[in-house]
């Protein structure tokens, strides 16, 4: 019902029939999201894979995950192993990115740098890699 915004919440203030003893699914979506009572997407062996915004940093897990989908750096023409790279926002967390796969690329150091060098441009290609260009 959180999902679909169907169906209500309710409180156990002590004070019945006040009015503020039921919430709506908007209203108790955003209490969890303020609560950081956040859903967690779990891997067969319930590793924690996405984490919504309840965590800046990626996890082992998910680093496992990012290993087996990316394999390499994902800069265009890059062969830097994925052992050796630094897990990506794409967007960032401090502009309301989540932690997640779906958010999320292996770069080597150097393309990592580039990524946030506001020098730089990245595009994604019809691979998934990405390419890096200066801006003019």
């Amino acid at each position: 019902a959180l999902k679909t915004g169907l169906g209500v919440a309710s409180l156990d203030n002590g004070t019945p029939g006040d009015g503020f003893d039921t919430l709506t699914a908007a209203q108790a979506r955003r209490l969890a999201c303020n609560a950081r009572l956040i859903p967690a997407v779990l891997g067969t062996h319930s590793e924690v894979l996405d984490l919504g915004r309840g965590a800046r940093l990626f996890t082992k897990a998910q680093r496992r995950a990012l290993l087996l989908r990316d394999e390499t750096c994902r800069a265009e023409g890059c062969t830097i192993p994925g052992t050796w790279t630094e897990a990506h926002h794409l967007m960032p967390w401090s502009h309301g990115g989540a932690t997640d796969l779906d958010n999320a690329l292996l770069l080597c150091s150097r393309h990592h740098h580039r990524a946030h060098d506001d020098s730089y441009d990245m595009t994604r290609l019809v691979s998934g890699d990405y390419r890096f260009h200066r801006r003019r």
